[in-house]
C-alpha cells in the first residue's frame, strides 16, 4: 500500500475525480556508461557529474560577482567554503564573458561516454533563470574518436532547451557544446543537463490510449509480470520506421517508460502515484493507420528477466541479496542497483550444491527459486520500478461497495492435494507435504535446487499453500493508484460484515481522461499456514493444548473502543458527531509449548458508553503487545478481519470499535405574522411562533466488540 495524504484518500473516492497521466520516455542506450566531463574551464563550485543525473532543475541560487547577479533581498544564498558540501550546482565555467557577452576564448564542455551503438537524438538544457543568461551563439557536436560526426551552429538562441534529431551517428563517444556568446554580460557558461538520446515528459494529451496491468504470484510457482500498453499520437512522424534517420533505430530492449497517474486534490494540486517503470522488449512496438499513432507494449523489470538465460557467475552467491543482485546484473551495468531485498531476509543463506544445477536456467527460474526457498516473493515495486523481494504483509486499503461498479464476484480458488518436493540432499529424495484439500485432483511437483533440507521444503510449502484454497474475489472499481500487489485489502460487504483478501492482480485503463472499470483479483486462501486446526476463543477460561502439539500460532485481540455519543442539537446549531471507536490492539506470534500445556484466557470486554476496550491475555501473552491496524488486522489463513474502527454493527469476538454517534439536528422555528380584518374594516395583527422541528438529540455511539484469541496448531507433514 503506497503511502498517501488524507487529501488524496478523500479525492480518490470522491463523486467526481480529475485524473491526470504522465509518462517519462527514456530512449537512451541502456548500456551507456558515462565517463569524465571535460571542459575548457570549470569553477571550483561546479559539479559536472550532475549534467547527466536526469534531474532537470536549475543550479542553486547562490550569489556570485557576475554583473547584477546578487540582489540584497535575501533570495540569494552564499557558497560554502567547502565545495563538497554544496549540492545542485550543475556545471559552470570558471571563465566569464565580457561586457558584450563574448568570451575571449570560446568555452566548451564535453560529455564523454561509451557503449552507445547508435545515437539519433540528444538535448542540451541550460538554466532558465533570467539572471543566469543562456548561450546565444554556440556549436553542438557529436564526436567519435575525437572526430566530429555531426555538427550544428546556433545563432541568436533564445531557448533554455535545445533538442536535435534527424541524424544517425554510430558508436559516438562524446557530445561537445561550445559557447561563443552569452545573452547577458559578465556571465559564466552553465549547463543543467545533456541527454544523449530522448528523455521527455509526456502529458495526457499525447496519449490515444493507456493501460497498465500489475500481477504477481506469492507462491512463486509461476512468475507473472506487469505490462503497460501506450498508444500515442504520431502526427508529426517523430517515430517513423520508414525514415532512415527516424528514432526507431534508437529503440532497443531495456529502455524504460516511467508512468505516473495523479488525482487532483481539493486545493487544486495534483498528487501523483507512480505505476512503475516499463521497458521495451523484443521489438514491442507497432504502428498502424499510416503511422498516425504508435503503440508500445512494454513489460516491467520482472518481464525483462523472466525468459533471459542466467549466465552463471564464476563465484556463486550465498545470500538472498547476492542472488538477486546477480540476477538483476544480467540486464547490464546500469541495472545493478535496481533491486530491493527486505533487510530482515537479505542475508539469509541460499546456496546450490553445484553450478551445474542452475546452468541453462532462466533468470526468472532462479528468481522464483531463491524467493521460494526464503519465504519471500518477487514483484516489481511500483514506487521505484525496482525488483523487490519481500515477505508477505498484512496491510492494505479499505474497499467499500460505494466505489465498486458491481458487487464482488466470488469464486472458489483452486485446491491442491499435495506438494511433492525434490530435496537436493545428495540423493534427491522426495518429500511430500499435504495440501489444503486431499480431495483435490491437483498435485504440485517442486524441483528447486536451492531446497536441500526438509526444513527448507517446509518453508517453501507454507508460502505455496498461501495461494491455494479459499475464495477468489474479482472486483470492478474506479481504480486507486495507491494499491499494490501483495496488499491485504478489507472489503466491506455491508455495515457489519467485512472480509479480507490479498491483491494478486490489478488493471488500470485510462480512456478519454477517465480512470474507470479497473478490474482486480484478490485471493482469500485458506492454506496460508500449515495449520490443520483452528479455534477461536471469545469467552474467558482455560485452554489446554491437545496431545502431541508443540507449537501454536496465536492471534490475540483486545476489546474495541466504544464510539462516543453525538451531542444534542440546539436552536442555534446542530450537534457534533462523536468519535469512532478504535479497533482493539492485535498481537500475533508463534510460540513453542510444553506437552498439553494449559493457558489462562482473559477476554477483554468491548468499550461501552464511549469507553475503551479491555485487555485480552492468553497466558503470558497480551493484546497490549500488538498495535492498532488500519483498516483492520487480517487473518490471512481464514480471511477474517479483526480490530476494525468505526463499525456500525460490531460483531462479537472481533475487537471491532463501535461507530460514532451522530449529532442532533438544529432546531428550526420562525415567526409568522397573521392579519385579521373585522366587518368594519379594522385590522388586527398578531405574531405566532411556528416550530418546523425541535432540536434533535444526539445518538449514542455503538459499543465496541469483545476481544478474542485465535489459536492454530501445525498439521503433520507426511514422511
Amino acid at each position: 500500500m503506497i503511502e498517501s495524504s488524507n487529501e488524496y484518500k478523500k479525492a480518490i473516492i470522491g463523486d467526481a475525480r480529475r485524473i491526470l497521466l504522465k509518462a517519462v520516455i527514456d530512449i537512451v542506450d541502456p548500456d551507456l556508461v558515462y565517463g569524465e566531463v571535460t571542459a575548457s574551464s570549470e569553477s571550483v563550485y561546479s559539479n559536472s557529474a550532475q549534467i547527466h543525473d536526469k534531474e532537470f532543475i536549475n543550479p542553486i541560487k547562490n550569489a556570485t560577482l557576475e554583473h547584477n547577479r546578487w540582489a540584497l533581498d535575501g533570495t540569494f544564498g552564499i557558497y560554502s567554503d567547502n565545495p563538497d558540501e554544496n549540492e545542485n550546482y550543475k556545471f559552470m565555467t570558471d571563465s566569464i564573458c565580457g561586457s558584450d557577452g563574448v568570451f575571449d576564448v570560446p568555452q566548451y564542455v564535453e560529455l564523454n561516454f561509451s557503449n552507445v551503438s547508435i545515437l539519433q537524438a540528444f538535448s542540451v538544457y541550460f538554466p532558465d533563470n533570467k539572471y543566469d543568461g543562456i548561450p546565444e551563439s554556440l556549436d553542438v557536436e557529436i564526436l567519435q574518436g575525437g572526430v566530429p560526426q555531426y555538427a550544428q551552429t546556433i545563432l541568436g538562441n533564445e531557448k533554455a532547451k535545445l533538442s536535435f534529431d534527424g541524424f544517425t551517428v554510430y558508436n559516438p563517444d562524446c557530445i561537445r557544446v561550445t559557447v561563443y556568446k552569452m545573452s547577458l554580460p559578465f556571465r559564466r557558461f552553465r549547463v543543467v543537463e545533456i541527454v544523449p538520446g530522448v528523455y521527455e515528459d509526456w502529458g495526457g494529451d499525447m496519449f490515444a490510449s493507456f493501460s497498465v496491468k500489475h500481477q504477481g504470484d506469492i507462491s512463486c510457482v509461476s512468475l507473472p509480470y506487469g505490462t503497460c500498453s501506450i498508444k500515442i499520437d504520431n502526427v508529426n512522424r517523430k517515430f517513423e520506421p520508414r525514415t532512415k534517420n527516424g528514432l526507431f533505430q534508437s529503440i532497443e530492449d531495456r529502455q524504460g517508460i516511467d508512468v505516473s497517474v495523479a488525482v487532483r486534490l481539493e486545493d487544486g494540486t495534483d498528487e501523483y502515484k507512480r505505476l512503475g517503470v516499463f521497458y521495451q522488449h523484443s521489438g514491442g512496438w507497432k504502428t498502424g493507420d499510416n503511422g498516425l499513432t504508435i503503440q508500445w507494449d512494454l513489460v516491467d523489470i520482472i518481464g525483462l528477466l523472466a525468459s533471459r538465460e542466467f549466465v552463471v557467475p564464476a563465484t556463486l552467491p550465498t545470500t538472498l541479496d547476492g542472488w538477486v543482485a546477480a540476477i538483476v546484473s544480467q540486464l547490464g551495468v546500469n541495472f545493478s542497483d535496481r533491486y530491493i531485498v527486505d533487510e530482515d531476509y537479505s542475508s539469509l543463506n541460499v546456496t546450490v550444491n553445484s553450478s551445474d544445477d542452475i546452468k541453462g536456467k532462466s533468470c526468472g527460474d532462479i528468481l522464483r527459486w531463491v524467493c521460494m526457498a526464503t519465504g519471500t516473493f518477487p514483484r516489481a515495486d511500483a514506487e521505484t520500478g525496482k525488483l523487490a523481494c519481500e515477505p508477505l504483509w498484512n496491510n492494505g486499503n479499505k474497499i467499500t461497495l460505494d466505489n465498486l461498479v458491481q458487487y464482488p464476484v466470488i469464486k472458489a480458488n483452486q485446491d491442491v492435494a499435495a506438494i511433492i518436493f525434490t530435496v537436493y540432499n545428495g540423493e534427491n529424495t522426495k518429500y511430500i507435504v499435504s495440501g489444503n484439500s486431499t480431495a483435490s485432483s491437483q498435485t504440485l511437483s517442486v524441483d528447486n535446487p536451492f531446497i536441500k533440507t526438509q526444513s527448507e521444503a517446509l518453508t517453501a510449502a507454507k508460502r505455496i499453500l498461501s495461494a491455494y484454497g479459499g475464495n477468489r474475489f474479482e472486483i470492478v472499481g474506479r481504480g486507486d493508484m495507491a494499491n499494490e500487489i501483495g496488499d491485504v485489502d478489507t472489503i466491506w460487504l455491508n455495515e457489519s460484515t467485512a472480509t479480507t483478501a490479498r491483491r494478486i492482480e490489478q488493471n488500470f485503463v485510462l480512456d478519454g481522461g477517465v480512470l474507470a472499470n479497473s478490474t482486480s483479483a484478490l485471493l482469500q486462501a485458506d492454506g496460508s499456514f500449515l495449520f490443520e486446526n483452528r479455534e477461536v476463543i471469545t469467552q474467558s477460561g482455560t485452554w489446554t493444548a491437545p496431545a502431541g502439539v508443540s507449537q501454536l500460532r496465536l492471534i490475540i485481540g483486545n476489546g474495541g473502543d466504544s464510539g462516543t455519543d453525538g451531542t444534542d442539537g440546539t436552536w442555534e446549531e446542530a450537534g457534533l458527531d462523536g468519535l469512532d471507536g478504535v479497533g482493539g490492539k492485535v498481537f500475533s506470534t508463534t510460540i513453542s509449548i510444553n506437552e498439553q500445556q494449559s493457558f489462562n484466557v482473559v477476554i477483554g470486554a468491548g468499550g461501552v458508553n464511549g469507553g475503551s476496550g479491555g485487555e485480552t491475555t492468553f497466558g503470558a501473552y497480551s493484546g497490549n503487545s500488538g498495535r492498532v491496524f488500519s483498516p483492520s488486522y487480517t487473518d490471512v489463513a481464514s480471511g477474517d478481519a479483526f480490530g476494525r474502527t468505526g463499525v456500525v454493527a460490531p460483531l462479537d469476538g472481533t475487537g471491532d470499535g463501535g461507530a460514532r454517534g451522530k449529532g442532533g439536528v438544529k432546531g428550526n422555528k420562525r415567526i409568522v405574522t397573521k392579519r385579521e380584518e373585522d366587518e368594519e374594516g379594522n385590522v388586527t395583527t398578531t405574531w405566532e411562533t411556528v416550530i418546523d422541528n425541535y432540536p434533535g438529540n444526539g445518538t449514542k455511539g455503538k459499543n465496541g466488540a469483545d476481544g478474542f484469541v485465535v489459536i492454530y496448531w501445525d498439521k503433520e507433514a507426511e514422511a
